[in-house]
């Protein structure tokens, strides 16, 4: 039997992943929209360590608090290193929350609210994961992807915006071809992922 707490910890993660997609193109115009991102992000990872078994959540939290550490300082220091630290910890934490709860999706019981809520939010967490993995090539090689609109180098929430949104048209593969893989790099990656 399926405890009340249970039915309510994969929709909290993802009201919170959506309130995240909403929020950031009203708070990519604001002077402190990075700060306001952060904290909605934080909110996400809180959410999906929450949203895990007690077994695997220590294991989330500190990799959470890595993340949100790593995410805070390339805010504050605008640093090349510090972009590819935090673009990696992310992805490996997103990463990781993704690869856990599909486990609980595809776990051979009968399926719930909470299962369908749960692969719903897998499917964002992917998405999510590769926005992370295109804005980490992009920082390893400038100029990895060509994009009609293009964003300056030091805008990161629009960015990461850019890359969200090439991640989920290449996810729901509409691709509409304002955004190309450019370098070697991206194009293998891009490859890799259809």
């Amino acid at each position: 039997m399926v405890k009340p707490k249970e039915h309510w910890r994969h929709l909290a993660l993802l009201i919170s992943i959506l309130f995240l997609f909403l929020v950031t193109p009203l708070a990519a115009g604001v002077r402190q929209g990075a700060l306001i991102l952060n904290v909605i992000a934080a909110t996400v990872l809180i959410a999906g360590s929450y949203a895990l078994f007690e077994r695997k959540r220590l294991f989330a939290v500190a990799l959470s608090a890595i993340s949100i550490i790593a995410t805070w300082v390339l805010v504050a220091s605008r640093q090349h290193w510090a972009a590819l630290l935090s673009h990696s910890f992310i992805i490996l934490l997103i990463a990781f929350f993704s690869v856990t709860i599909l486990g609980y999706v595809l776990r051979s019981s009968r399926v719930t609210a909470d299962k369908i809520f749960a692969a719903i939010c897998v499917y964002m967490l992917i998405g999510y994961t590769w926005t992370f993995t295109y804005a980490l090539i992009d920082e390893l090689q400038p100029g990895s992807f060509f994009a009609l609109s293009a964003t300056a180098a030091d805008d990161y929430v629009g960015r990461v915006m850019q890359f969200r949104y090439f991640s989920f048209i290449t996810l729901t593969t509409v691709g509409y071809g304002d955004i190309l893989p450019h370098s070697p790099a991206a194009r293998t990656w891009l490859s890799s992922r259809q």
